[in-house]
């Protein structure tokens, strides 16, 4: 007599959310401007920076004007651990490889146009 098994449900679950973990370098006042979203919209810091990189992903591959500008690194800079899933992380991988630039600098580049589009057309901003 068998008895019926069951998956283990736990590590498949673990298995499909895996995510990597990737320590940025922020310009200060991106990270301001991420702290200060984060608190005004009621939203962790991740989502706003996972949406930004999403967003960037999809005018990166439909636009290749993009590809030129990308910011330099050096500065002052405030240190940020963001969790990103696989997808992702392998997109800004390989895409950092072919532009070569780093991964650090497409991140910034996305929060920037994020900054940038949020402020757009407000006053003071």
């Amino acid at each position: 007599m068998t008895t019926p098994t069951t998956p283990d449900h736990g590590s498949a679950e673990r298995e499909g959310t895996r995510g990597r973990y990737t320590l940025c370098r922020l310009p200060v006042a991106v990270y301001e401007w991420l702290r200060l979203t984060a608190f005004h919209e009621r939203r962790s810091m991740q989502s706003i920076a996972v949406e930004a990189i999403t967003a960037y992903r999809v005018e990166w591959e439909t636009s290749h004007a993009m590809r030129e500008g990308l910011p330099r690194e050096g500065g002052a800079a405030v240190k940020y651990l963001l969790r990103l899933d696989d997808d992702l992380y392998e997109w800004l991988r390989t895409t950092a490889f072919h532009a070569r630039t780093s991964i650090n600098a497409l991140i910034v580049a996305a929060l920037t146009r994020a900054h940038a589009a949020q402020t757009e057309g407000v006053a003071g901003s």
